[in-house]
């Protein structure tokens, strides 16, 4: 049985082939018909499967390309070879491309002496670092003088072609404005589907100006099952931060953007007074708390110093916990201690690696700066032994035995930290169910060390902080049952067993929602609850809202619910029952859970258009984060008079030019 194409899947399936051809390890490659009479087989070749080696078909029809430009046609000998002998290769692009119009050649090594010496000197004149070499903008910049020198074929002088930094500021607003456009109408049309979508919120204050800037980012799967990942805005904040406000400046950017049910908006914030406040996001919106934060909190409450105010006085820094651990604290600050050292007698130099230095804002610097320690520790007590004086005490103070053990325990922590701020991938079903691998090889279970007495007593107080703070929620219960390699081993995780029944129900009630929006079935759809708030923005906020929604939502006659419930309790079934065969854990580990989704999604139709909604949902707020950070690049010391509006322009252009996405490309079928 062959599935029908449509003429747009089959342009993007073309254009997707000619993407794979133009690279070294795609999975086509060109054969030459060595068949054929007719003149035009000079300019075409067939596309064939690098795997097997067999032309590549689609509904007896062959594909195959130019020679010269890629262009993929499909091709059958009983329809001749009309299409393509009308075929013209289209005219060389001179504007963002990377790569050259004319014929190649390698550059000689005079050329590329000039080359070096010109940006070694542009380095050092403009103070830019050597890295620019590196950068994607830098890089698309030189091609594309390359290609307008190649296509010339005359000489220009750079006064002639350089334009006015107006010019390229007026150029920025202008793109950003037109690409705030495409947004829209995109994430309008994602949301008419009745697919939900994720976002994140922070606030930032740079050094130099002292303005606020609010980071809004925005998270979407599409039905290609490709998740993209935005910066809606990164804009000043004036004014007081208080929950009402950022609720009320955040609102606006949706907004802007075309993004007016409240319904459809997960949002992942830190646990700032003014992020969860009762008058602030949570009240209209879905809200859980960033878990990177919690993690953060967790580990810096214990192994940070802290301050206490007595009778008005500041107390000296101590650790909350040394009671507990007093072994592990004074070989943490004996390590600090030999890092202070090492910079001020400048033996930096003197060792192949560098010693990290503890940032007091993030925990994971502390753990970077024993690790360094860690790897430098048997040169460097060659180095104190050799300049005498008793300098070795240094290293010796150190209970190396208990550091190393203080590293094992942290590194988890940092994974973590790590698997859950990524926002190019799913990440919100590993919050309660990271993949896990076993410990048991060839039969045999691997026995740990024991702990030391030191992490004997700090353990408990660790665990008794994460059950404090890291409480996951139902939404992340719901992400791990998404996730096909962890839907049946929940309780493996701590999850038992009501939870998991509680989880389960809760997906089945989300499906019922996402088949009246996906048109499969038919429901009466219930008024929407929602909670009734002390401020009278919030309420007349919600009394806009409703009835905006009320005007839109098209009333659905009522149909045979208990068929419906049938039908969805049936998938739900098949789906919990469904066992992954070895070849798509592969594949799954190889492409991702929403892989697995596409190419599942005819057999699970209403728990895939979920796992879109829930998927979406980053498990932290890291991508506000990331924009904090280039936010701070931008707004250098030499660029102090940079208008914050235009910061915003450039934040969003700099988003839809460098945003990366999970292409989910599926890999060619071969028959047995």
């Amino acid at each position: 049985m062959t599935v029908e194409m449509s003429s747009k899947d089959m342009l993007t399936l073309k254009t997707k082939i000619t993407a794979d051809l133009q690279k070294e390890d795609g999975l086509y490659y060109r054969v030459k018909n060595r068949k054929a009479r007719a003149g035009v087989w000079t300019s075409f070749s067939f596309v064939a499967i690098k795997e097997t080696g067999e032309h590549l078909c689609y509904s007896d029809n062959s594909f195959v390309c130019c020679n010269k430009c890629l262009t993929v046609y499909q091709y059958r000998s009983a329809n001749g070879t009309t299409a393509m002998s009308k075929h013209s290769c289209p005219p060389a692009e001179t504007n963002q491309v990377m790569t050259a119009t004319a014929t190649r050649r390698d550059a000689t090594t005079s050329e590329k002496k000039l080359i070096t010496v010109a940006l070694a000197d542009m380095c050092a004149v403009d103070m830019r670092p050597f890295y620019i070499v590196k950068g994607t903008g830098f890089r698309n910049y030189t091609q594309t003088v390359l290609n307008i020198g190649v296509n010339s074929k005359v000489g220009m002088l750079v006064d002639n072609i350089l334009p006015d930094p107006t010019t390229i500021s007026r150029n920025v607003q202008m793109r950003s404005n037109a690409g705030r456009e495409i947004l829209t109408a995109a994430l309008k049309a994602h949301l008419a589907e009745g697919i939900q979508i994720g976002s994140t919120t922070d606030i930032w204050t740079d050094d130099i100006n002292k303005v606020s800037f609010l980071s809004v980012t925005v998270h979407f799967i599409d039905d290609e099952f490709t998740l993209h990942h935005r910066t809606l805005a990164c804009s000043p904040f004036p004014g007081p931060h208080h929950g009402c406000d950022v609720l009320e400046k955040y609102e606006g950017v949706l907004r802007k953007f075309g993004i007016n049910r409240y319904d459809q908006v997960t949002v992942v914030t830190d646990r700032g007074s003014n992020m969860h406040s009762a008058d602030g996001i949570p009240s209209l919106y879905g809200w859980i708390p960033c878990c990177d934060h919690i993690i953060s909190t967790i580990l810096t409450t214990i192994i940070d110093k802290r301050t206490r105010m007595v009778e008005g006085k500041k107390s000296a820094p101590f650790y909350e916990f040394y009671h507990l651990a007093l072994e592990l604290f004074d070989t943490i600050d004996q390590v600090k201690a030999l890092v202070t050292y090492v910079k001020q007698a400048n033996l930096q130099d003197e060792i192949a690696k560098t010693l990290k230095q503890e940032n007091a804002t993030r925990w994971n610097s502390a753990l970077r700066c024993m690790i360094s320690v860690d790897e430098a520790l048997p040169e460097l007590t060659e180095i104190l032994r050799a300049r005498g004086r008793g300098l070795v005490s240094k290293v010796n103070k150190i209970d190396h035995e208990l550091f190393k053990e203080f590293i094992a325990f942290l590194v988890p922590f940092q994974e973590a930290t790590l698997a859950l701020e990524m926002f190019a991938e799913p990440t919100i079903h590993r919050v309660v169910a990271a993949d896990i691998t076993t410990k048991e090889k060839d039969g045999t279970i691997t026995t740990l060390k024991k702990d030391s007495p030191a992490f004997m007593a700090l353990k408990p107080k660790f665990a008794e902080l994460i059950r404090e703070k890291f409480i996951w929620s139902d939404i992340h219960v719901i992400a791990a049952l998404l996730n096909p390699k962890t839907k049946c081993r929940l309780d493996k995780f701590g999850i038992d067993s009501v939870h998991i029944e509680l989880g389960q129900k809760n997906l089945e009630n989300m499906m019922k929602d996402h088949m009246i929006g996906s048109g499969i079935g038919k429901r009466s759809v219930p008024s929407q609850k929602r909670k009734k708030e002390d401020s009278r923005r919030v309420v007349r906020r919600l009394a806009e809202y409703s009835s905006e929604s009320d005007s839109t939502i098209e009333e659905k006659p009522l149909a045979d619910d208990v068929q419906l419930d049938f039908s969805l309790r049936t998938e739900l079934n098949n789906y919990i029952c469904h066992r992954c065969s070895d070849d798509e854990s592969t594949l799954l580990s190889k492409y991702g859970v929403l892989f697995w989704w596409k190419i599942h999604q005819n057999e699970f139709p209403v728990l895939s258009r979920l796992a879109r909604s829930v998927l979406t949902i980053p498990a932290s707020s890291a991508k506000s984060e990331s924009n904090f950070s280039d936010a701070g690049n931008t707004m250098s010391k030499k660029r102090n008079l940079l208008h914050p509006s235009k910061l915003d322009d450039l934040m969003f252009l700099r988003s839809m030019l460098m945003s990366s996405t999970i292409q989910i490309r599926v890999p060619p079928i071969t028959e047995s």
